[in-house]
């Protein structure tokens, strides 16, 4: 009889769903002790002069934006200092978010590397701040 038509035991199949299970589990209890010491709630980022906050919530979404009176005086500019924050608060998150999952994932994948690839520099170095101010 050859090897394709022998069943597998059963005892071992279920051996080894046990197994995935208490992995799967451990894996998701890190993910929550990594959550609850990293901080995965709302991240803020500042324009350079400071006068426009973006908050984005746990999920990455755009939470508030607050604009100080002093930026009106920037008005021509404005659109485009609030979309830079937003930037940089996605950016902030994105990075955020990559520091957890390369702790759960180790040395295996370069989760970190793959996020700011593509980053322009001067956004990963305003987010990496962001980070280090949390």
């Amino acid at each position: 009889m050859s090897d394709r038509n022998q069943r597998p035991d059963p005892e071992e199949m279920l051996a080894k769903l046990q197994q995935m299970q208490r992995d799967a589990e451990q894996t998701l209890q890190k993910y929550e002790d990594l959550r609850a010491e990293m901080g995965a709630e709302a991240v803020e980022a500042y324009s350079e002069d400071g006068l426009v906050r973006v908050r984005l919530d746990e999920d990455g979404r755009v939470a508030e934006i607050g604009i100080d009176e002093m930026a009106m005086r920037h008005r021509h500019a404005l659109g485009g200092i609030i979309r830079s924050t937003i930037d940089e608060a996605v950016a902030t998150h994105a990075m955020k978010m990559a520091d957890m999952a390369q702790a759960l994932v180790g040395d295996r994948i370069d989760v970190m590397g793959m996020v700011t690839r593509d980053m322009p520099e001067h956004l990963r170095d305003r987010a990496r701040d962001n980070l280090d101010r949390d």
